[in-house]
């Protein structure tokens, strides 16, 4: 799987007008171009410090994704991560977000 960066832009709760709603959206800028092919993009759990959860949009441009996740990460505005690109068609599939 080839891994790509992405740069963190906001984290901020999903529905903030909802005390018990634990949702919440790292809003990322990729750092590298999207193969044109449709892909799986999957965050490190590790790195993210939270549960990436279905959800997860790509924009228009492919340039921007948004990891939707359970419970606030710890991730701040400029923090570099990395994601996971891998092809749909490939046989081990991991769990994540397709485009």
């Amino acid at each position: 799987m080839k891994t790509i960066q992405a740069r963190v832009t906001r984290n901020v709760k999903e529905d903030p007008s909802i005390q018990e709603c634990d949702l919440w959206n790292v809003e990322t800028v990729l750092l590298e171009r999207l193969p044109d092919e449709e892909v799986r993009l999957i965050a490190d759990p590790r790195e993210i410090g939270v549960e990436q959860i279905p959800g997860s949009t790509l924009d228009l441009t492919r340039t921007v994704l948004t990891i939707r996740t359970r419970g606030r990460s710890p991730l701040r505005e400029g923090d570099t991560i990395h994601v996971g690109v891998q092809g749909v068609s490939s046989p081990h599939i991991s769990p994540g977000v397709s485009y």
